[in-house]
């Protein structure tokens, strides 16, 4: 979709960050639960809030870069805007479910509102789909996955010792 090698780069760039943070953030959540079980699984859920604000983050620099080599037509620069704007002109897997998530990234940002791990994670491999499919990002690549349940879920069931 990007033609400019250099655009790309950067975007992989971008993503690689993402996927760090996402990384560091389930490392740290379950190296906190493994020697304090009675920390709150709400710690978690916190924590997951940085990459979900990054990872549409990059889909915004991605959408901004195929504005500017003409692949849609947006009068603003802003996700919510961008998003409507390449609504018919550029494949999507779900837009409406991105389109969704710029609330949720707003309410994060502007109102300090925070949303649960699995639902973060699940936006974030709803970019990282949407990223892959434009070949932004290889499909190759061995990111984290979301996993089948929520982290509040599967401490809870552990009992302290």
């Amino acid at each position: 979709m990007i033609a400019n090698p250099r655009s790309l780069l950067i975007l992989r760039s971008e993503w690689e960050d993402v996927v760090r943070m996402r990384q560091r953030v389930q490392h740290l959540v379950v190296s906190t639960f493994t020697f304090d079980p009675s920390q709150s699984p709400t710690f978690g859920d916190v924590l997951y809030n940085l990459p979900l604000v990054l990872a549409f983050d990059v889909l915004t620099n991605v959408l901004l870069f195929a504005k500017d080599e003409g692949l849609f037509y947006s009068s603003g620069k802003e996700l919510g805007d961008l998003l409507d704007g390449a609504r018919t002109t550029l494949t999507w897997l779900d837009w409406q479910y991105l389109r969704d998530g710029v609330k949720s990234r707003k309410e994060v940002i502007q109102r300090a509102k925070l949303y649960g791990d699995l639902q973060c994670l699940l936006y974030i491999a709803r970019i990282e789909g949407q990223l892959v499919a434009w070949g932004i990002i290889p499909s190759g690549e061995s990111y984290n996955r979301v996993p089948t349940g929520s982290l509040q879920y599967a401490f809870k069931a552990r009992k302290p010792e």
